[in-house]
């Protein structure tokens, strides 16, 4: 996220200009808690939103709203929390706004995603169990994940370079995260 780095340096340029200590002091203090959450808010909403580059815009527009809003911001509270309240109200104005569109949740769903990924505690147990499910694939399934959802690469494209149907590829995908999912219910189960 380049994005990211930019806009803390850009936030830090306001502060740096002539402003008050006080001022200069707040940046900071929004600065720490926005480096140290920011993955896990952008992580929130696109939990939430089907496409990649919308996921991106709202958590544009979430992290001027913190910054905007921080002042009201209590020290004693959750800042995660709070952030993703703010998210959440953005992702249901997204939906609100696209409700034409062909993939579109119902608010009933949105509020179960919503309460399901506030609690971080739960979401890094669930990512450490993901991380070890994974870590127990065999080489070639897990190279295979790595290049769809980490890399991005179409199936078309991977299938080509392998010499394989995109079809055989689908199937196997499909296959592998069955077998991924299972495996992370029967963990989060047995812990």
């Amino acid at each position: 996220m380049g994005a990211v780095a930019d806009y803390v340096s850009e936030v830090r340029g306001w502060a740096d200009s002539s402003v008050s200590q006080a001022t200069r002091d707040r940046t900071e203090e929004f600065l720490g808690y926005f480096t140290r959450y920011h993955g896990r808010i952008f992580g929130y909403i696109f939990s939430m939103v089907p496409n990649e580059q919308d996921a991106r815009d709202i958590f544009q527009k979430v992290c001027l709203l913190l910054w905007q809003k921080f002042e009201n911001f209590d020290r004693e509270a959750d800042f995660f929390a709070w952030a993703c309240g703010m998210a959440y109200n953005e992702v249901r104005n997204y939906f609100r706004v696209n409700s034409r569109s062909r993939l579109s949740f119902s608010q009933e769903l949105l509020d179960k995603m919503a309460q399901e990924r506030e609690d971080p505690e739960e979401g890094d147990r669930r990512l450490e169990v993901l991380r070890r499910c994974l870590a127990e694939l065999p080489q070639h399934e897990r190279d295979l994940l790595l290049e769809v959802y980490a890399e991005g690469r179409p199936i078309r494209e991977i299938a080509e370079r392998r010499g394989k149907a995109a079809q055989t590829l689908y199937n196997r995908l499909n296959l592998i995260r069955r077998k991924l999912f299972a495996e992370v219910q029967q963990a989060l189960a047995e812990n």
